[in-house]
């Protein structure tokens, strides 16, 4: 009764985001980074080549994924519907494949929650390449847990060459197997060869290595996104000191403020800050070593917590980072109702009334609702970093 029940719920979550994916609502802004992809598919297809594609922030694992709904679609230069349509279709199956590797006879009451999370979320996953990433960060850590380490390499080094935020938890790993050197080397050299596997296969199709660095450079240059944390406080800052919200920034794939309306802090300092905090929690493992003899996903969580409360960067699809580990956390009431309202406030602010943010607010200073929105999503997730925190770092200081 309990499986007949959990597969209604979870097939009631996928087809109602899918059709919610339908809705000019929602899709109206989800679907623009799918037109990127769609341009660098067709532009592959024209010239056979990657040799001249220009302006592009996709890594070579990325470009490589953007082209599964090409083979779905037909491989060949489809029609923009027929791309989006297969897309969509692509990552409901990869969503799905969250759902199955989150499992198990003793997880049925946290993947019917995690349902439900995956509602208030909404359909933003079906429009980014985020589910892929993380679906195999946690096919990864799974492989790890049952010592298959080459797997895990595999897995981590190809999520990390999709979207970067995975090596965060490298060093988290390598302690983890710092007594067994055998199996460290192994992992590290499959996890290496997942790596650069996709950087040589661009290579293979005229693809140059000043593309890659460009790529790399591209995410670097990004401005401080409005979404993010630091974004919110100076905007705060800004209302309460002069009545308006900073300037807003056009570029690089993101919507920033002008950090010099308001501060004198750098880009690079916001590029780098992430790393004190997430420095600091290692140091923390590193101190108390009983929290380094068995993975421990309760630890993975907080890592893409602190990093991400401290990155310039917070799109909304980033809340997925997080959510997708859900069904392997030890269960706390109080994170699922964080969760909940971190994703509904998340889904208010991107898409529904992006377009009002972006005018009524940043441009016009009006309509301040949907920057309290977004603020309370940014403390909200603060609140659960700290609630995270305190269940492993108490845990710990309790044990030992």
């Amino acid at each position: 009764m309990k499986r007949i029940i959990l597969f209604l719920l979870v097939s009631l979550a996928l087809i109602l985001i899918f059709f919610q994916a339908q809705n000019p609502a929602w899709n109206r802004h989800l679907q623009t980074d799918v037109w990127i992809w769609y341009e660098r598919v067709t532009n592959f297809f024209q010239h056979q080549s990657f040799n001249g594609l220009k302006d592009n922030e996709l890594l070579p694992a990325t470009l490589l994924y953007v082209f599964l709904p090409a083979l779905a679609s037909g491989w060949s230069v489809a029609p923009y519907f027929l791309y989006l349509k297969a897309t969509l279709w692509v990552n409901l199956l990869i969503l799905l494949g969250h759902f199955i590797a989150g499992t198990d006879k003793h997880r049925l009451l946290k993947i019917c929650l995690f349902s439900i999370l995956v509602l208030a979320f909404g359909p933003i996953s079906l429009f980014r390449f985020d589910g892929a990433a993380t679906l195999l960060v946690i096919l990864g850590l799974i492989f790890w847990l049952k010592q298959k380490f080459s797997l895990s390499g595999l897995a981590l080094g190809l999520a990390t060459g999709i979207k970067i935020y995975p090596v965060i938890f490298l060093p988290y790993l390598l302690l983890l197997n710092r007594k067994r050197p055998v199996l460290l080397q192994r992992f590290i050299l499959f996890y290496l060869a997942a790596l650069l596997a996709p950087v040589l296969i661009f290579f293979a199709l005229g693809g140059r290595w000043e593309q890659v660095v460009s790529s790399l450079a591209f995410h670097g240059n990004k401005y401080v996104s409005i979404e993010s944390l630091p974004a919110s406080l100076l905007t705060g800052l800004s209302l309460l000191k002069f009545h308006q919200p900073p300037p807003l920034l056009a570029g690089y794939g993101v919507w920033g403020i002008d950090l010099s309306f308001i501060t004198n802090l750098k880009l690079q300092f916001f590029n780098l800050i992430w790393l004190l905090p997430v420095g600091g929690f290692y140091l923390y493992l590193w101190a108390k070593k009983g929290s380094l003899k068995k993975l421990n996903f309760d630890i993975i969580f907080c890592l893409t917590l602190i990093f991400l409360v401290f990155s310039k960067n917070l799109n909304p699809q980033y809340i997925w980072w997080f959510l997708s580990l859900y069904p392997f956390l030890k269960f706390n009431p109080l994170s699922f109702i964080l969760l909940i309202f971190i994703c509904i406030f998340n889904q208010l602010v991107y898409p529904l009334f992006y377009t009002q943010f972006l005018e009524d607010f940043y441009r016009y200073n009006q309509h301040y609702q949907i920057f309290y929105c977004l603020l309370l999503r940014n403390l909200l997730i603060v609140a659960l970093t700290v609630v995270s925190l305190r269940s492993v770092l108490v845990k710990r200081i309790i044990r030992a």
